[in-house]
């Protein structure tokens, strides 16, 4: 197979390679892992690799969304052009690129040289401010900027664009040379500049836009800003057809053409800032759609940050760049950079609690949400165009539904249980991910499972606080990720196993928690719950956290029964079955992931389900479930239902038909 390798958007986390490439006339992304710090070191100098490799590999399934309000791989791929994720196995030989090609070998000794003459933070902010560029290293600020809502000045803004050609257009103009004499360069270093930036669809529009203002100016030919978008528009569509299935694309024009809209408005900074509120209101319905959250601060601080930006930081990082260009020390103004980016982080530190979790409401009612604010911009009072995105979050908070949802979190377990109108949300453990021993150049940083799995789901959901977590015991893949789900949710009551503190993840958890999150320790006959009653059969001892410490917990939704075992063992499910002879289940969560330690034929033969959840990781090292387990579903008629091969499974119903609905994510 031969790749082409595009060296400027090469990451290295760990001993894992990742970049962007083609195959034939097919986008890919790439990975490889190297296999010693050397070759680690070789493609951080991304300028080595402006190469086409021969390589052997395996091209990754492109998969659907494995949970509601989840990522869709198979989705991303379509709308990026991209064939899917190829990874290396093995590189076989390489060849130098052409001279075309060298377009991004600029890039990429850009991106080198940022990273080799600048420390840490400012050259994340250079990388990404000025190039485009975002790696594991983007992570610590994207969090910080996202939760104040104007992440969008880093990635759909254009507007160091628009400063760079306002500078070298200024320059140009006073060497005294006509329009006409150096239009051809001006605008090949347009072009040049557009590989440079990145080529995202906020770099071509705005690249698009100064060039099109430029033009009808000189030909002294008017149309207004909206009517330049349009042709923008029009032009993007034809170079990337698919630019509005791009969520980048989306919110990229939809956000610059409501700064275009109110443009014309703008007399003097009042009006500034009352027009970043109404920015940030019609934006409103699109941002919990894709994100499930509203930052309630973006008006405001987007009409504070835009200038700070503008006029102070960009300036500061391009003088910097310049003195370091010119063999200028600029170690006092680096200096002043690091405090000055400090202070921003420090500032919207403050924002966090101001983020309000909406949920994700329909597509068709967004749409409609997103068309009622321009009318009302357009046509009544700017006052009410919070009706729209009102309504929206009211429509959300008034679910009526009940639910019971498996979770796939990979190799672990979640369950979450909701009740009409969020009045009980209750999670049955967060899953986590399961890290082996690596040489530390080896290290990944990596997001926690949760933030691509359970916290997707729970906000889209609409979830802001959570009445009970439930950890069956302290194995990591059972409870890895509650500190992050406790960082992004008000958790009133976490409830342990009995002994569970003496689990060391769960001590390690327990020093970090808030003091005003309640800890109770329970166990077998203990009783949680208003609307749902959530009953604990084990443990009846005091354990230490381990598997057959696992507490076992049972409910009945409008008749239907679940019982949920953690990773309880097979000795621990006969003493359940001894306990509780009458114990009965609809739905079984099967003990440990399908392993053959757990699921006695006694206790099925009780318990005598209808269907039976596994919940395990697809191609886990495991092996689960394993097939003694399987065959025993199968001797006793069992449903057989797994979240690698189903993804996420949930069971709903409605306030007044309370008819049950099963759905599962993935379709055999």
């Amino acid at each position: 197979m031969n790749i082409k390798i595009y060296n400027d958007t090469i990451k290295v986390n760990g001993d894992l390679i990742s970049f962007e490439g083609k195959i034939n006339d097919w986008k890919i992304d790439g990975q490889y892992k190297v296999t010693s710090q050397k070759e680690q070191q070789y493609w951080q100098k991304r300028t080595n690799w402006n190469k086409e490799i021969q390589a052997e590999g395996v091209f990754l399934p492109n998969e659907e969304k494995r949970n509601l309000h989840g990522f869709d791989a198979k989705w991303f791929a379509f709308s990026n052009h991209k064939l899917g994720t190829f990874r290396i196995e093995k590189i076989k030989g390489k060849r130098t690129l052409n001279l075309l090609a060298n377009l991004r070998q600029w890039r990429a000794y850009c991106i080198d040289w940022v990273y080799d003459n600048f420390s840490q933070k400012p050259a994340i902010y250079i990388a990404s401010l000025l190039f485009g560029y975002r790696d594991k290293n983007f992570q610590q600020i994207k969090d910080i900027y996202s939760s104040a809502g104007i992440l969008h000045l880093f990635t759909i803004s254009g507007m160091h664009i628009y400063l760079f050609y306002g500078w070298l257009f200024y320059l140009i103009r006073k060497t005294r040379l006509t329009f006409s004499e150096f239009s051809l360069f001006f605008f090949v270093l347009i072009g040049l500049s557009i590989v440079i930036f990145g080529q995202t669809v906020s770099v071509w529009r705005a690249a698009l836009m100064y060039s099109l203002r430029l033009i009808f100016k000189e030909m002294n030919f008017h149309l207004s800003s909206l009517d330049r978008f349009s042709i923008v528009v029009f032009l993007l569509l034809l170079y990337e057809p698919k630019t509005l299935l791009q969520f980048s694309g989306i919110l990229s024009l939809w956000i610059s053409w409501m700064f275009l809209f109110q443009q014309r408005n703008t007399k003097n900074h009042r009006q500034y800032f009352h027009q970043s509120q109404a920015i940030s209101l019609l934006a409103a319905p699109l941002l919990m759609y894709l994100f499930f959250e509203l930052p309630l601060l973006a008006g405001l601080l987007t009409a504070l940050f835009i200038p700070l930006f503008s006029h102070i930081l960009l300036p500061v990082l391009i003088g910097t760049c310049l003195l370091n260009i010119l063999g200028i020390s600029p170690s006092l103004l680096e200096l002043l950079l690091e405090k000055f980016i400090y202070f921003l982080e420090q500032f919207l530190q403050f924002s966090k609690p101001f983020v309000l979790i909406t949920g994700q409401p329909p597509l068709i009612l967004t749409i409609i949400a997103l068309l009622s604010g321009v009318y009302i911009y357009q046509n009544c009072r700017k006052r009410w165009l919070i009706v729209p995105t009102i309504s929206l979050i009211i429509f959300q908070l008034c679910s009526l539904e009940t639910s019971i949802a498996f979770v796939d979190v990979g190799q672990g377990d979640s369950i979450v249980i909701q009740t009409p109108l969020k009045k009980e949300v209750y999670v049955i453990d967060t899953g986590g991910r399961i890290n082996f021993f690596k040489d530390g150049w080896q290290n990944r940083s990596y997001r926690t499972n949760a933030e691509y799995t359970l916290i997707p789901y729970l906000k889209g959901e609409g979830v802001s606080k959570i009445d009970g977590l439930f950890l069956t015991h302290g194995d990591t893949d059972h409870m890895g990720d509650a500190q992050r789900l406790i960082e992004e949710f008000k958790v009133k009551t976490l409830y342990l196993g009995k002994g569970s503190h003496q689990s060391t993840n769960i001590k390690r958890l327990l020093k970090k928690l808030e003091k005003n999150i309640q800890v109770k320790e329970i166990g077998s006959k203990d009783q949680i719950g208003e609307k749902i009653k959530l009953h604990v059969l084990a443990p009846e001892h005091i354990g230490k956290g381990e598997n057959e410490d696992s507490l076992v917990i049972a409910c009945s939704i409008y008749g239907v029964n679940f019982v949920m075992t953690g990773d309880l063992d097979q000795a621990g499910e006969k003493k359940v079955i001894q306990d509780y002879p009458a114990l009965r289940a609809d739905v079984l969560k099967l003990g440990h992931h399908g392993s053959r330690s757990s699921t006695a034929p006694e206790f099925i033969e009780q318990l005598h389900p209808k269907q039976a959840i596994i919940s395990c990781g697809k191609d886990n090292r495991f092996g689960h479930p394993h097939s003694e387990v399987v065959e025993i579903l199968h001797d006793h008629q069992i449903q057989n239902l797994r979240t690698d091969e189903q993804g996420m499974i949930r069971y709903s119903w409605q306030f007044f038909t309370h008819k049950m609905k099963q759905t599962q994510q993935k379709e055999n």
